[in-house]
C-alpha cells in the first residue's frame, strides 16, 4: 500500500496547518455506510485546516465546530489547498501539541481482505482487531460489502515485550482464515514518538 504524495488537485504541496477546501469526495466512498457518506457530503464545499496526515498519506480534516462533530480522512487529490499562513495560531499549535503528546509509539500491521461470499465483514472486522486474540490490541478498519472488502490495522502498544510476536501470530490467523478468500498485510512498522 502506497502512501499519497502531499500534493493537492493542483498540483501544490500540501503541509500540516495550511487551509484546504474539499472540492470532491472520494471514489472510496461508494458502499460505506451512510454515516461516512454524509460527513463526506457535509466537507464538500467547505475549508478545513490539516490536522495532520496518515500512515497512507491522506489528510486528517476536523469538522467540528463549524459543520459537525465528524472528522474526515480524505486522499490529497481531494482538496485544493486555500491558504497557508506564514504563521501558525497559537490555538492550532495548541492543538497539535495535545496530538503529537497523545500519540504513544506502537506497532502497526495493516491488511487487505476480500472474503469469502455470506461473510459477515463487520464481524469479521471486529474479530480481527480485537476478538481474534486475548491480547490488549486495538485498530480499526472500513468494509466494502459490494466488493466484500476489508481494509485496517492493528495496533498494539510497542512497549509491550511481546509486541511483535503478537502481529506475527495475526497475520498467520489471516493467512489460514477460513472465511478470507484474499489477504495481503503489509509488514510491522513503528508508528508514534519512540
Amino acid at each position: 500500500m502506497q502512501a499519497h504524495a502531499p500534493i493537492d488537485s493542483e498540483g501544490r504541496d500540501l503541509q500540516v496547518g495550511d487551509w484546504v477546501r474539499v472540492i470532491a469526495a472520494p471514489l472510496s466512498i461508494r458502499g460505506m455506510p451512510e454515516e461516512s457518506l454524509e460527513a463526506f457530503s457535509k466537507a464538500v464545499g467547505h475549508t478545513f485546516q490539516i490536522e495532520e496526515f496518515d500512515e497512507i498519506g491522506c489528510l486528517h480534516l476536523d469538522m467540528y465546530p463549524k459543520i459537525s462533530s465528524d472528522s474526515i480522512y480524505i486522499e490529497p487529490y481531494c482538496v485544493s489547498r486555500f491558504r497557508r499562513y506564514k504563521k501558525l495560531s497559537n490555538a492550532f499549535l495548541k492543538k497539535q501539541a495535545v496530538l503529537n503528546f497523545a500519540q504513544e509509539p506502537v506497532f502497526e500491521m495493516r491488511f487487505e481482505i476480500i472474503a469469502h461470499y455470506n461473510v459477515d465483514l463487520e464481524s469479521l472486522g471486529l474479530y480481527i482487531i480485537s476478538e481474534g486474540t486475548t491480547e490488549d490490541t486495538m485498530g480499526g478498519f472500513a468494509c466494502w460489502p459490494k466488493e466484500r472488502k476489508i481494509l485496517g490495522s492493528v495496533k498494539i502498544d510497542a512497549e509491550d515485550p511481546n509486541a511483535i510476536s503478537i502481529l506475527k501470530r495475526i497475520k498467520e490467523m489471516l493467512e489460514n482464515c477460513s472465511e478470507i478468500e484474499e489477504v495481503t498485510v503489509s509488514g510491522i512498522q513503528l508508528i508514534g514518538k519512540p
